[in-house]
């Protein structure tokens, strides 16, 4: 059973610090092994009805994601879902910049490239837990994608804790490392044995994976990860992310206090139902609140293509401009030298497409920081992830123009639909020849 461990802290009379050399106490905790549990989590009925309420939307969601697949959907929702996982932990950056970080030719910070590896670790925890059973190597390469230079393929060899300066101080101090190991067991046996249903099982399985904390650091972006991973591997949802991440970043007190109401002590049955209620009470809450985002995200990455349409119709089903739009809808900011490098073609090519992009106001001139460079942006795709950052908003430039652009400058445009192609003809205003007013 669970209990906290009262740890005695020896004075060292030859430390610095004052602190270590007074020594003390801290209480450092155990959690339930879930299998010893018989891997079925008990809940009361008031968690059990929030969970079959939270299960139906996630569902829901998920069989909208396969009928509406977009790329542009999917890519938004799991770079949002990182970046916020990222601001929980006090990683903040704004979008723009994550992207550019994934850029060579481009300057970036340390944070930037902090979240992007986040986003990276993300999306493969999604795709390589999606299918077979979980072993250690596969939590260890999320690791590894979220932070390459510390990853060792094993588990923390120190005594971690959260908050606070030592263990002394600390808000949490979890089990001891020697113990690492054997919870971990426990934990994938959970993932891959366990009965409880998908929702619930991803909750548990992230609460009990904070409260182990077997690495130094990443621990909640790995947890929020496998969260996702659980869903994927279900068919829950396998095309973007349920954006839980955004929906707890709201509320982070209340995040705390459910993981904390989740490590009880007590030796009771009722104690452990008790804790498990809270716990999954709060998130599927969260889940809820993160699948009414994902579908305000839905309807806005939807209005983005619409917009972008008849820009696009202009041109033939196999111009090098659609492979390009393809390509910003993946990497949001980009250069020159990226687009020649991912489409393998020269530079002029690469520079006539993407000033026809600028023309049909899908690309953007990026300002600021980037100034001095040539740096594009998709300024939609860009505002969609910033929408739901709160903050200033950095993206501040003019909305897509309500007509396409022509290819050659001169004047406005007609805009009127034309009859047999169904777009906005793109010739000069007041030109000679019949144009079918749009509202006709």
């Amino acid at each position: 059973m669970a209990y906290w461990e009262d740890v005695r802290v020896e004075p060292d009379f030859a430390a610095y610090r004052a602190r270590d050399r007074v020594g003390g106490r801290y209480a450092r905790y155990h959690p339930d092994r879930l299998m010893d549990l018989g891997g079925r989590t008990e809940i009361d009925a008031a968690a059990a009805s929030t969970l079959v309420d939270a299960t139906s939307a996630v569902y829901a969601l998920g069989q909208r994601l396969r009928e509406r697949h977009l790329p542009l959907l999917s890519y938004t929702l799991l770079r949002s879902e990182s970046i916020a996982s990222s601001w929980i932990e006090g990683l903040r950056e704004t979008p723009r910049n994550v992207m550019a970080a994934g850029l060579e030719d481009v300057g970036t910070s340390s944070v930037s490239a902090s979240v992007l590896r986040n986003m990276t670790a993300m999306t493969d925890a999604v795709e390589a837990l999606r299918t077979g059973a979980w072993d250690h190597s596969a939590v260890h390469a999320v690791h590894h994608a979220l932070l390459p230079r510390s990853a060792e393929n094993c588990y923390r060899r120190d005594q971690v804790f959260i908050g606070g300066s030592s263990p002394l101080t600390a808000q949490f101090v979890p089990p001891p490392y020697g113990e690492v190991d054997g919870y971990m067991d426990d934990l994938l046996r959970y993932a891959n044995e366990s009965a409880d249903p998908p929702v619930l099982k991803a909750a548990i399985l992230h609460a009990q994976f904070e409260t182990i904390h077997p690495y130094d650091d990443g621990n909640g972006r790995i947890g929020r990860a496998l969260f996702h991973g659980v869903l994927a591997r279900a068919g829950a949802v396998d095309s973007g992310v349920v954006p839980l991440s955004m929906a707890l970043r709201e509320d982070k007190d209340g995040y705390v206090a459910a993981l904390t109401a989740f490590r009880h002590g007590s030796q009771s049955a009722q104690a452990t139902v008790d804790a498990n209620s809270r716990l999954v009470t709060f998130l599927m809450n969260a889940v809820l609140d993160a699948v009414g985002i994902a579908q305000d995200v839905i309807r806005d990455v939807e209005g983005v293509l619409e917009r972008w349409a008849p820009h696009l119709a202009r041109y033939r089903v196999d111009s090098s401009i659609h492979r390009i739009v393809a390509l910003a809808i993946e990497q949001p900011v980009l250069t020159a030298g990226y687009v020649m490098e991912r489409l393998r073609v020269t530079r002029p090519t690469a520079m006539t497409n993407i000033a026809e992009l600028v023309r049909a106001g899908i690309l953007q001139r990026a300002g600021g920081r980037f100034r001095r460079q040539e740096v594009f942006q998709a300024t939609d795709v860009l505002r969609v992830m910033e929408d739901y950052l709160p903050g200033v908003q950095t993206v501040s430039l003019p909305a897509l123009p309500s007509t396409p652009a022509g290819r050659s400058y001169g004047g406005p445009r007609c805009g009127r639909l034309l009859p047999r192609k169904g777009v906005p003809c793109t010739l000069p205003l007041g030109h000679a020849g019949s144009c079918r007013d749009t509202a006709g």
